[in-house]
């Protein structure tokens, strides 16, 4: 029973890393149709400023992403309170709040180069781009902690015995 679900849980973070890769390769063209098909005008080098935006936001979220999949690999191994959980766990957390400081530096950037002030979508995902990192990031630091007092515990239990 164990072996299915890490079999699922594996493959669900696999699936999650290739649509990530997929579509941040996408962007560009999906930018430039966009602009083209909806006579937007926005000029080429907004689309390229936009496409590095992306990039740059992505890479902590990408980051985090490996580091899942190096968690799961970890969790569903005959060891899963390895020393090592904890310290990837953290990773993930530095990798959210660092999400947050780069998105709403981007948008900063963003909304002086294109001059969009405060429409709602954009304060809209500001504001759930936030609030969710923080949130995964608070949980992670708290998670690893649980991890730390765990292992802790295991190996007193395991001297014990």
């Amino acid at each position: 029973m164990k072996n299915k679900y890490s079999k699922t849980l594996n493959i669900i973070v696999m699936v999650g890393i290739g649509l990530t890769l997929l579509l941040l390769l996408g962007i560009p063209f999906i930018l430039g149709a966009i602009s083209k098909s909806a006579d937007i005008g926005i000029k080429s080098r907004f689309i390229i400023t936009i496409t590095l935006g992306i990039y740059i936001c992505a890479i902590p979220y990408v980051l985090a992403l490996f580091n899942l999949k190096k968690l799961c690999t970890h969790i569903t191994s005959k060891n899963p309170f390895s020393n090592g959980i904890p310290s990837i766990i953290n990773n993930i957390a530095y990798c959210t709040f660092s999400e947050v400081i780069i998105f709403n530096l981007m948008n900063l950037i963003f909304y002086h180069v294109f001059g969009i002030y405060l429409y709602a979508i954009t304060v809209l995902s500001c504001i759930i781009v936030t609030f969710l990192s923080i949130a995964i990031g608070i949980f992670a630091l708290v998670s690893s902690e649980l991890f730390k007092i765990t292992i802790d515990m295991k190996d007193e239990n395991d001297k014990t015995i």
